[in-house]
């Protein structure tokens, strides 16, 4: 059987500031950091790792250094391209564009932000991504380090769920997911566990 450890990079400041991230190469701050030392070390103590796949963007990168396995590199699950919104705070793209940030947080494939990709198309680099790593045949565990928005994806294309489940998911700043693969349709066999996490309080 196939377990595929699903990893939200640790926190950054943009996280903090409650921008739009995605292909912006931000680091991990002293909490996401903290946050990656954990989750590597509850990994390494409740998985066999033989190989995890990370995002290329630094704050993938440095989260899955921990994880216990030698570190691939994809382009395909990094996050969404935010286009014109990217670095820019949430709330601030609300005041402007009230409907647009609606239909993206609702999960709405086909809603692409000027000049950015849409999850849709994040969706068919999840669907490249399985093919070309064939992570479901490794008959192992294999570590999946990525975003919130290709996580998503990722979940929706492993589960066979309809695209209208893109909007269901949150996954915390180094949250834990297992995917179970074998004979037969994926499982989810727990999702975004966090308690991992005790004792990295917010910096004050």
């Amino acid at each position: 059987m196939t377990r595929l450890i699903l990893v939200r990079h640790g926190e950054t400041d943009w996280n903090v500031d409650g921008r739009t991230q995605g292909q912006n190469d931000q680091p991990l701050n002293e909490r996401g950091l903290a946050q990656a030392d954990r989750v590597g070390r509850y990994v390494r103590g409740h998985f066999d790792v033989q190989t995890t796949w990370s995002s290329d963007l630094s704050r993938c990168a440095q989260t899955a250094e921990g994880l216990g396995a030698p570190v691939k590199v994809s382009e395909s699950i990094r996050e969404i391209n935010f286009g014109e919104w990217e670095g820019r705070r949430f709330e601030e793209i609300r005041q402007s564009n009230p409907d647009g940030i609606d239909r993206f947080r609702s999960g709405d494939p086909e809603f692409r932000p000027p000049g950015g990709e849409s999850m849709g198309d994040v969706l068919e680099r999840a669907r490249r991504f399985i093919q070309e790593t064939g992570v479901l045949d490794a008959d192992t565990d294999i570590a999946v380090v990525a975003h919130g928005g290709s996580l998503k994806c990722l979940m929706v294309v492993l589960l066979e769920l309809p695209e209208s489940a893109l909007g269901r998911f949150h996954f915390s700043n180094c949250g834990l997911s297992v995917v179970g693969a074998g004979n037969g349709p994926a499982t989810l066999m727990s999702f975004n566990q966090t308690a991992h996490l005790d004792g990295t309080a917010p910096i004050t």
